[in-house]
């Protein structure tokens, strides 16, 4: 095993792993999915007279692709409207970006909100939004007493809705809970002392709830590219519209909102099947990223890098693969997203997941530059400073504390007003400042010690790229009158 398959291995296993006893984990979980696939539908239904109930309950997130770290307190799912998920329910047609699609209502008497003068496309939305109310006033009367298990129970804590940007009415509900554990004591004993409570007897858990209306894959033939129709996986599960618009500006001022297409029936199916090597380095990048969230680089851009190279590497039909080169070929795919800014979706190519806001595309593209040298050079020195895995994560600890030092004045920067050279000088310099807290320790390790010069490298070419077009900007007029009266003193007199 190489010195970098031992670090991955020790930052998974410190830091990934649950920190509750997998019984504990299960007894959480059997809770949560008895509350939401089977006590939930059943009394939806009675609440909402029959105008409305579930078709099916579908597992999303991360907790559900075995690629949760630290403490199983989110679970996500995808309530499928059964009303508009039926034959000629619903019309779809091109959204106004891909990967999305306009949802207009074909019935929509359904729907006792729904005004003579909302268009069908708003009645879509009309009935999502009133499912969403019913979801959770049945939730309040299923939760009015603790939910108990075998180790724990669950309490209500409240049910909110949220999105981004937030709206008063959102795609997403989101059930707080809190799990505490129950000490059971056996009978005729004397408890003599009482121990205090640790951290994990008492853990907020959240339940994403996301409304959404399923569709058969060749309702989305006119919509969808021909590669993406031709996914055995789509074939077989079909797609999910949900709430969630483009947010485009044309978008957000219409009642013609289009909605995403969603792919997580699919998506979890190939989480799930992928092997244990490439988890361990997706949950360790999960977990290393989670300290730099204010660049957005999110789980679902990593996610959809660790998709790629998977699929790639098993087309190649190589032989076992360490954790440590998994690392660095999904760190190599989000390197170069983000040299391009652009990192096709792996279900539909002709969607970008790759959105990341221009006032932090420096800095994510050093970040991406930084933790590849690192890594690899941790890599080709087997049995050098390098074999020390102490070491090595102290450095991979002195990263994520200097980068949350000036996480605050990072997330300053975030101002639609600031010139593209100011944007990227605030950029270059905070990563300069990084660096200059780390230069020291790295430069303590041999195979480390030229990173902070070959950054500085990477950070001054940038200069030059910025700096040469305004350059040009500003000296073009001299140039072409100087150009001008040369050829009027010097050449037209010899015409």
């Amino acid at each position: 095993m190489s010195s970098l398959d031992r670090l991955v291995r020790r930052i998974h296993d410190e830091y990934c792993c649950f920190r509750l006893p997998d019984e504990k984990v299960k007894d959480i979980e059997d809770m949560v999915v008895s509350l939401v696939k089977y006590k939930l539908p059943v009394l939806l239904q009675h609440h909402s007279r029959y105008r409305y109930s579930i078709a099916e309950v579908v597992d999303a997130g991360s907790y559900f692709e075995q690629t949760k770290i630290e403490l199983p307190n989110e679970f996500d799912f995808m309530l499928v409207v059964e009303q508009l998920s039926r034959e000629n329910s619903i019309f779809i047609s091109q959204g106004c970006k891909p990967g999305h699609a306009h949802v207009a209502v074909q019935e929509p008497e359904l729907w006792d909100t729904a005004r003579s003068g909302d268009s069908p496309e708003h009645q879509f939305e009309i009935a999502l939004l009133q499912f969403n109310m019913h979801v959770r006033e049945t939730l309040k009367l299923l939760l009015s007493e603790p939910l108990k298990g075998r180790f724990g129970q669950l309490q209500m804590k409240g049910v909110t809705v949220r999105g981004k940007p937030f709206k008063a009415f959102s795609h997403v509900q989101t059930l707080t809970l809190k799990w505490t554990e129950i000490t059971v004591r056996q009978p005729n004993t004397t408890v003599l002392y009482k121990r205090r409570p640790s951290r994990q007897e008492e853990i907020e858990v959240c339940v994403d709830l996301m409304a959404c209306c399923h569709l058969p894959l060749p309702a989305f033939i006119d919509i969808l590219p021909d590669k993406c129709l031709q996914n055995e996986g789509l074939i077989k599960n079909g797609c999910h519209i949900v709430l969630k618009s483009c947010e485009s500006f044309s978008c957000m001022d219409s009642q013609r909102k289009c909605r995403l297409i969603s792919y997580t029936k699919t998506e979890q199916e190939c989480m799930k099947r992928l092997h244990v090597t490439w988890k361990v380095a997706y949950r360790t990048l999960k977990w290393l990223f989670r300290y730099t969230e204010v660049l957005e680089v999110d789980t679902y851009k990593i996610k959809t890098a660790v998709l790629y190279c998977s699929s790639n590497y098993k087309q190649r039909g190589s032989g076992h693969l360490a954790v440590g080169e998994a690392l660095i070929q999904i760190l190599q795919v989000l390197k170069d997203s983000a040299h391009s800014n652009q990192l096709p979706g792996y279900f539909n190519e002709s969607l970008n997941v790759w959105t990341v806001s221009p006032s932090y595309q420096y800095l994510v593209k050093y970040e991406m530059i930084f933790l590849l040298k690192l890594f690899k050079n941790i890599r080709r020195d087997p049995n050098g400073q390098c074999a020390n895995v102490s070491r090595n994560l102290e450095v991979v600890h002195l990263w994520i504390h200097s980068f949350c030092s000036h996480a605050a004045e990072i997330s300053r920067m975030n101002d639609a007003r600031l010139s593209p050279l100011e944007r990227f000088n605030g950029q270059g310099n905070k990563f300069l400042d990084v660096m200059r807290d780390m230069e020291p320790t790295l430069k303590t390790h041999r195979a480390l010690a030229w990173i902070p010069f070959q950054m500085k490298c990477c950070v001054l070419f940038d200069v030059f790229k910025v700096l040469f077009p305004l350059f040009v900007q500003k000296t073009l007029p001299f140039f072409c009158l100087g150009s001008a009266i040369f050829m009027t003193c010097y050449i037209f007199p010899f015409w």
